[in-house]
């Protein structure tokens, strides 16, 4: 088996830090190597300073959304995936749907979120060949 660390880079971006911190910790514990960013910014900035494998996106955040952010992030490494992740689904729901029409969407998690989501979307998405 080929080990996590060498290829679950795995950034989540949530404008609460908690969030953040807890998704990060979670990929932790079950081997990924994990990071996250309270911005789009600050995501488009970690993109630049190191490779990611998978991007959790929150799609609600103040400044760039993570429709914009994550477009910044496909032109620095367009093998980026994204799972993309909000509580205001019908606030997002256009810009959910652009995205999943620009082939830039490849899941979609509802907040409140299970851990076993999180993990399996992982190991799907990071890990691919």
């Amino acid at each position: 088996m080929i080990s996590s660390r060498l290829r679950g880079r795995v950034l989540i971006v949530d404008d609460e830090e908690s969030i953040g911190v807890g998704i990060s910790e979670i990929l932790k514990d079950v081997g990924f190597e994990a990071a996250y960013a309270v911005s789009g910014r600050d995501a488009v900035d970690a993109v630049k300073g190191a490779g990611y494998n998978l991007v959790f996106m929150d799609m609600v955040m103040p400044g760039m959304s993570g429709l914009e952010t994550f477009r910044e992030i496909k032109k620095i490494n367009p093998e980026t995936r994204v799972v993309l992740f909000t509580g205001y689904f019908r606030d997002a729901e256009d810009a959910i749907m652009q995205g999943v029409k620009e082939g830039m969407i490849d899941e979609f998690i509802r907040k409140p979120y299970f851990a076993d989501e999180i993990i399996r979307s992982a190991r799907k998405y990071a890990l691919r060949p």
